[in-house]
């Protein structure tokens, strides 16, 4: 199994906490991963995307990486189970061997095989087919698209990022909202467009390449739709996280349903990072915390960009209007930094401010602290649906 490596076990009850205590072990030695065939996690807020992230983490801090099959399904459908789950697709295509669940056989070849025909019914446009456990997962994996990169976030013939996704968001949202007998108007569509426009052009900009401009040997970014029902207590709605404990408690006290359905929007990537970006270099161990939170805090503001074009750098800000119009809230994992922001409902003033960009530590802690550093950026947003009168 490669020598002496630590192993990475995630137990199915696995959330939040789980996740950076896994991401601490990665910074600081080489592992085997296992991840489960059935997460209940990603049927949390966010789950999906950070179980992608760490995925990624992974990869990057081993060469090479050795993903171990669990052995919490049957066999014959564990494969099936783990590559139609979001962090089990990117865990497996960022590998560079996977064995069995024995610890020795070579299953790498056989598993790519299958991930390569998963990744082509999310390409396919066919919502019967990419829907899995109530999410809708647009994918961008470069380094096996074998017949190009997803038509339904890119043009086919330029490779451009679709200008408009407007017709992909009312699909998407049309099937998940018909699922929940909820109303497709009440969903600001237009908006949801725009908002993922922003977030998914700055990952195609930003997070294809290395910070020398090196294409990287292996890349993802991805959007995914989910509905996700909240009733009171909330606590086991939250995964963990305070400040998510505390946004719902503000929107049982604006709803007049004891349910409410929050649409989750989450987009990641496996690219250097805001910070770094920013930066245009590594984040040292040594910089301090809230010198990294002013460089992530500063892609949030106006007229801030890392492009000389200056058509760009208004993409974030448009994010965070979008939030506050929305009543939603936002979780974002990127380097050493695990920031909330929320922001009530039935918001007044909707026009952008800069202390909208005023993030808080996902602990809920008064200081902004440090994590483990992570690859990439993945933003988990919560947009509440149908409040009532």
């Amino acid at each position: 199994m490669g020598g002496n490596l630590d192993q990475d076990v995630l137990s199915r009850r696995a959330a939040y906490g789980e996740c950076e205590h896994a991401l601490e072990g990665f910074a600081r030695r080489a592992s085997v991963l296992t991840v489960p065939n059935k997460w209940p996690f990603e049927a949390r807020p966010g789950g999906a995307a950070a179980g992608a992230q760490l995925a990624v983490s992974w990869a990057r801090s081993n060469n090479p990486a050795t993903l171990q099959l669990a052995s919490d399904e049957a066999p014959e459908d564990a494969a099936r189970s783990l590559l139609h789950r979001t962090y089990g697709l990117v865990a497996t295509v960022f590998a560079d061997r996977i064995i069995g669940r024995d610890g020795r056989r070579d299953v790498t070849a056989g598993m790519l095989k299958l991930a390569v025909a998963r990744l082509r019914e999310l390409y396919s446009g066919d919502l019967d087919r990419m829907i899995h456990g109530g999410v809708i997962a647009l994918l961008s994996v470069d380094h096996i698209e074998l017949d190009g990169p997803n038509p339904l976030l890119y043009q086919p013939v330029s490779g451009a990022v679709r200008g408009d996704l407007q017709g992909v968001v009312n699909r998407a949202l049309g099937r998940l909202v018909n699922r929940q007998r909820l109303r497709l108007e009440e969903v600001e569509t237009d908006v949801i467009a725009g908002l993922l426009k922003e977030l998914f052009s700055n990952t195609h900009v930003h997070a294809r390449t290395d910070l020398n401009g090196a294409f990287y040997r292996r890349s993802a970014r991805g959007i995914l739709f989910a509905l996700r029902p909240v009733d009171t207590p909330h606590d086991s709605h939250a995964g963990g996280l305070k400040v998510l404990r505390e946004y719902y408690a503000s929107i049982a006290d604006a709803s007049a349903r004891p349910r409410v359905e929050f649409l989750e929007i989450s987009v990641f990537d496996s690219g250097p990072g805001l910070a770094a970006r920013a930066l245009g270099k590594p984040v040292e161990q040594a910089m301090p915390i809230n010198q990294e939170y002013d460089l992530v805090r500063g892609c949030f503001l106006k007229n801030f960009t890392t492009q000389s074009d200056p058509s760009h750098g208004l993409g974030l800000p448009r994010v965070v209007q979008a939030l506050k119009a929305c009543g939603g809230f936002m979780r974002l994992r990127t380097g050493r930094l695990s920031l909330c922001k929320w922001f009530p409902p039935r918001t007044q003033n909707v026009q952008f401010s800069p202390d909208d960009t005023r993030f808080i530590d996902a602990g809920g802690d008064d200081e902004i602290k440090s994590y483990a550093p992570v690859t990439g950026a993945s933003f988990s947003i919560l947009i509440p649906m149908g409040l009532g009168s």
